[in-house]
């Protein structure tokens, strides 16, 4: 079981199949969003606040659960406060994905902060905005075809549509145009290659490149 902090206001949990046996569950039981999910999620919220020493079980706004290829299940939980929205979750993923380069990049990201004329970030940082509608993945789709233009996909998997981009190149400032848009129209949103990686090995491929441009014009 590993617990990571992706920002100020999200944790990331992985835990394998058998770690949750030891604890006394099985994935039926995880999967099952009944008394024992909340078992399970009560644990892993005490585990969380011993590994950080703050107390989640009080601040937990949304909880998101996703199934990997390798029989390991990512739990990602946010204690925003009820005022903060999308925002401040993908300033989350994106400074987390900051923080996982290489000591040497990540110093020249600090260095081009300071610096007077707006440099675009230099990071590789995968995106999933999940809509549970077709057609409000496509009004998102209209609304932000003014932004620069990165390469996205669009899956589907167990009801729900994954946008996945690659945001690598996007400054601050049009971050927070993506988010602003994000928040109002996106349900959920998740990050990492790894996600992209199992969509593309378990859900339903609906656009291979081009998703933005091919919703847009719809």
């Amino acid at each position: 079981m590993e617990f990571s902090r992706i920002g100020e206001h999200t944790i990331k949990c992985v835990i394998s199949e058998e770690e949750i046996y030891d604890l006394g569950y099985t994935m039926d039981e995880i999967m099952s969003n009944g008394e024992r999910t909340q078992e399970f999620m009560n644990q892993i919220f005490d585990m969380a606040s011993e590994e950080f020493g703050t107390d989640f079980n009080s601040g937990i706004k949304t909880v998101r659960a996703d199934f990997l290829a390798d029989h390991t299940l990512s739990l990602t939980f946010s204690e925003h406060p009820a005022t903060e929205g999308m925002m401040e979750h993908l300033k989350d993923i994106v400074n987390g994905l900051l923080n996982s380069l290489p000591a040497e990049d990540a110093e020249n990201e600090k260095n081009k902060k300071g610096r007077t004329t707006a440099k675009k970030q230099d990071m590789v940082s995968v995106v999933m905005f999940i809509f549970e509608k077709f057609d409000v993945a496509v009004r998102f789709a209209k609304m932000i075809k003014g932004l620069p233009m990165p390469f996205s996909q669009l899956f589907k998997f167990e009801g729900e549509y994954f946008m996945s981009m690659d945001l690598s190149g996007y400054d601050e400032h049009e971050l927070e145009k993506m988010s602003v848009i994000a928040d109002e129209y996106a349900d959920d949103i998740i990050a990492g290659a790894d996600k992209r990686a199992f969509l593309m090995e378990h859900a339903k491929v609906i656009l291979d490149d081009k998703a933005i441009e091919s919703l847009a014009q719809l």
